[in-house]
C-alpha cells in the first residue's frame, strides 16, 4: 500500500474479528515501534503483549471498557523515566511522551498497512494494572493498544481543518509570504 494511502486508511475499531494474526504480526508491529526516533538514542519504552483471552478480559474489567475483552492482542507501552532523567534531568518527561508518541504511530501505521486495526485505550487504572501484571513502580504504563483485524471497516479518525491552524514565519500570518532571497554579499 502506498503511504499517504496507509495515512489515509489510519481508523480506529472497537469491534475485532475472532481470526486471530499469528503472533509475528505482533511481533512485526513491535520491531516497527523500535525503529522510532528516541531522546539521544536511549530506549526508554518496554512493550508487554498480552494474547491470553482471561488476562485480557481482566484487564478489560479494570478498565472498564467491555470491547477490550473482544481484542485479540494486547500491547501495554510502558516507559522508565529514570533512564531519561540521568541524560536530559527536568526535560526527560517530556522527551520520553514524544518517543511514545513516534512509537505508536509506528505501531498504527504498520498495523494499518497489514490489515489490522486498532483502539488506543488512554483511560485505565495505571496502579491496579501495575500490580495486577506485576509492573514494577519505576516504570509508568503510557497506554494500552487493543488489536486485531476489525470486524468491520475501522471508523476513520475525525481530522480538523488546518485552515486556522498553520501559520508562516510567525504566529498568526495565515498567508504564505515567502522570504526574501539573499545573495552572499547580505550574510
Amino acid at each position: 500500500m502506498e503511504f499517504n494511502d496507509v495515512i489515509k486508511k489510519l481508523g480506529e475499531s472497537k469491534k475485532f474479528s475472532l481470526k486471530k494474526p499469528a503472533p509475528e504480526k505482533i511481533t512485526e508491529l513491535i520491531i516497527t515501534a523500535n525503529h522510532a526516533p528516541n531522546p539521544g538514542n536511549l530506549h526508554t519504552l518496554n512493550y508487554i503483549v498480552i494474547d491470553d483471552p482471561s488476562v485480557i478480559a481482566k484487564i478489560a474489567d479494570y478498565c472498564q471498557q467491555d470491547f477490550i475483552q473482544k481484542a485479540p492482542y494486547l500491547i501495554i507501552v510502558c516507559s522508565n523515566i529514570k533512564q531519561a532523567k540521568k541524560l536530559y534531568d527536568k526535560r526527560a518527561e517530556k522527551y520520553v511522551k514524544h518517543q511514545v508518541g513516534f512509537a505508536v504511530e509506528n505501531i498504527l501505521l504498520k498495523a494499518t498497512n497489514e490489515g489490522l486495526s486498532c483502539s488506543i485505550i488512554e483511560l485505565f487504572p495505571e496502579q491496579i494494572l501495575k500490580n495486577f501484571l506485576l509492573i514494577p513502580d519505576h516504570i509508568e504504563i503510557e497506554l494500552l493498544l487493543a488489536i486485531g483485524q476489525a470486524y468491520e471497516k475501522p471508523k476513520p479518525l475525525h481530522r480538523l481543518s488546518l485552515v486556522t491552524r498553520v501559520f508562516f514565519n510567525q504566529w498568526g500570518n495565515r498567508f504564505y509570504k515567502p522570504i526574501k532571497k539573499l545573495s552572499r554579499d547580505e550574510y
